[in-house]
Parts: C-alpha cells; sequence; structure tokens
C-alpha cells in the first residue's frame, strides 16, 4: 500500500489540470497514490487525467454534492497512511511530499501539517501561517490560518475520530480544523510547499456572504466547545472574517462603535480568564492572537502576530495613528495582494 494518499478534488478543471499534475510528477518522493474525485466534468479534465498514467491515477466518481462530499469521499477510499490536500489549479514545490512525511514520522501527536502558501496569477500574497503547534491552535480560534492545498493529514485519525468535512459550512476546512484540535496537534513547515492560483474566480459572491457569516458561529462554536463561553448573536458579529460591522465612520455608529469596542473587551478578557483555568490554549500564543485580532478589528490593521511576548496588561494597548499608517503600509509593502486585480475591476467600471 502506499505511504501518501494524494487528493486531488476535480470539476471542470481542464484550464490548468495539467500544470497541477506535472507539479506531482516532479515530487522527489515517490511512494504514493493519486485519487482524483471527479464531480461530473464535462470539459477534458478526465482525458487529462488519463494522460498521466505514470502517476498512478485512481480516478473516483464524486457524486456532485460538493467538495466537502468529494473530500470525504477521497478520505474513505485512501489507502495510504497519511492523507495529501491539492487542488486542480494549485502546484506542489518538488520537495513537498518528502519533507511532510518525514515530518509526521518523526512527530507522532500531529494530525495535521501544512506549510506556506506563494499565491501567483492576480496576488502576490505569501500566506505563512505559523510553525508551532501552539501558536496555530491559537490562530485557528478565530481563523484559518492555514494553507489547505498544504496540507498532509493522519488518514487513521480522521477515519478513527469520524473527523469529516461538514457540507454545511462554506469554510468546511476551517470547521474541520477546528475539531481536529481535539484530538491532536495541527503544526506547519516554516517555508513555501505550494503555489496558490489567485485569477478572481475562487469566490463567489455567494459563498463570500456565507464564509463572512459562518466565521462568527464557527467563533462562538470553538469557544463554547473549549472554554464554556457562550457568545450573543451580537457579539458572533464581531468575528466574520472579512468585515467588522461596527467599524465605519459615521456619526450614527459613535456610540455602537464605543459599546462594541467595550463588550470586546469584556470577551477578549473572558477568554483569557477562562483559559487561565482550562488551559486549553498555551497562554502566551493565545495572548499573542488576542492581540493581533484586537488590532485587526479595532484598528482594521491586517492579522499579524506580534514579534514580542504579550502581556496581559498590553492585550488592549492603544496604537498611534501614525503606526496604523506605517503598519498598513509595511503589510502592503510586503504583500501588495491583488494589485492587478484591483486596476481590472476599476477598469471594467470605467469602461461601462
Amino acid at each position: 500500500m502506499p505511504k501518501v494518499s494524494i487528493l486531488l478534488p476535480t470539476h471542470q478543471s481542464g484550464a490548468h489540470l495539467r500544470e497541477t499534475l506535472d507539479s506531482i510528477k516532479a515530487q522527489t518522493y515517490q511512494d504514493y497514490e493519486l485519487l482524483a474525485v471527479d464531480d461530473a466534468s464535462t470539459d477534458q479534465t478526465l482525458e487529462i487525467l488519463q494522460e498521466y498514467p505514470d502517476l498512478r491515477i485512481r480516478i473516483i466518481q464524486g457524486r456532485n454534492r460538493g467538495l466537502a462530499d468529494a473530500l470525504n469521499l477521497g478520505i474513505k477510499c485512501a489507502q495510504g497512511q497519511y492523507i495529501a490536500r491539492i487542488d486542480a489549479d494549485d502546484l506542489m514545490v518538488p520537495e513537498r511530499l518528502e519533507k511532510q512525511v518525514c515530518f509526521l514520522d518523526t512527530h507522532p501527536k500531529v494530525i495535521v501539517c501544512g506549510g506556506w502558501q506563494q499565491y501567483f496569477g492576480l496576488s502576490t500574497f505569501l500566506h505563512a501561517p505559523p510553525a508551532s503547534a501552539e501558536q496555530c491552535r491559537a490562530n485557528l480560534l478565530f481563523r484559518c490560518d492555514l494553507c489547505h492545498s498544504t496540507l498532509m493529514l493522519r488518514t487513521a485519525a480522521l477515519i478513527d475520530h469520524n473527523l469529516f468535512y461538514n457540507p454545511a459550512y462554506a469554510a468546511e476546512d476551517f470547521e474541520l480544523w477546528t475539531r481536529v484540535l481535539d484530538v491532536g496537534d495541527i503544526a506547519n513547515l516554516p517555508e513555501i510547499l505550494g503555489y496558490y492560483r489567485e485569477d478572481g474566480k475562487s469566490i463567489t459572491t455567494t459563498k463570500k456572504e456565507m464564509l463572512i457569516r459562518q466565521n462568527g458561529e464557527i467563533v462562538a462554536a470553538s469557544l463554547k466547545r473549549n472554554l464554556g463561553i457562550v457568545l450573543s448573536e451580537k457579539q458572533k458579529q464581531y468575528f466574520t472574517g472579512w468585515t467588522n460591522p461596527f467599524y465605519p465612520q459615521k456619526e450614527a455608529y459613535a456610540g455602537q462603535r464605543a459599546d462594541a469596542w467595550s463588550d470586546l473587551r469584556t470577551v477578549f478578557l473572558n477568554i483569557y480568564q477562562s483559559n487561565q483555568e482550562i488551559g486549553y490554549y498555551c497562554e502566551a500564543a493565545l495572548l499573542k492572537t488576542l492581540r493581533a485580532e484586537w488590532t485587526r478589528l479595532r484598528y482594521q490593521l491586517p492579522f499579524l502576530l506580534p514579534d514580542q511576548e504579550v502581556s496581559p496588561e498590553c492585550l488592549f494597548q492603544k496604537v498611534s495613528g501614525l503606526e496604523v499608517v506605517m503598519r498598513k503600509g509595511m503589510s502592503f509593502q510586503r504583500n501588495y495582494r491583488g494589485i492587478y486585480r484591483k486596476y481590472r475591476k476599476i477598469r471594467s467600471i470605467l469602461q461601462k
């Protein structure tokens, strides 16, 4: 039986599939099978898969019920000790499988191992989630800070603990990782393991609306399960991910904003104090995450972990206007994300 099952869901994936398969073929680690779960493709997807007999491809007919169902079907069919995720328009670096197999072989408590992902196409963003299991656990309280298309999973752990993707969630991956943490660790190799194609078609408007709403629900579920904290419907809105409903700089929102910041501070202190009793999160990692999330919500800054340790007294320390501008500028310089995409959108509006 192969050591690794590469899980590749496909649906009308012909445009970039050859590049993905070529990156798999170039792997330095060759003890794998490739499971292609195809959801009723009518383009050249199946023909392209058949062009690569040396990749030991097993084509599984999906049930055309969406990504979560296709991934669950692939997990149940996997013969490998580990499952390596890849999407049909993304790429692997040649050493990816080799490095992740080595890591999981020597870290038995880690159920999910990921890495960094470099965006290409319409974006130059580098998604570099934290390496340590402690910081990954803390960050997953508020966001899916993992690169799904770089992950390698322990097959037996998923099957034994009934850890499958929930089709009810648009963020099916985020919801799953929050449950994985109940039975093991998640960690990342601090290096680029994959390339993510940003073509402006990754998220539909309908799905984005679901992601925004459900992110707060996933956060609330984690807090209740891990720390016994129950959020109100209003408090769930603080953690919707893309938007912050209490930030608008209009006079009509002034009182609402002040109340929201005070309430959010109370929520964060409750999280910190409850964790001191329960110990689900590493305290130092949790404080860094809370500080990063506070500055994101309060000042609309990018989610960025502080370089230094954070004390409880510094959790809500004020950020000056000059520092806000500088940090946004530095973030723009490092990750000038989607510049060309924004340019094309503006140009199309002007042309109309």
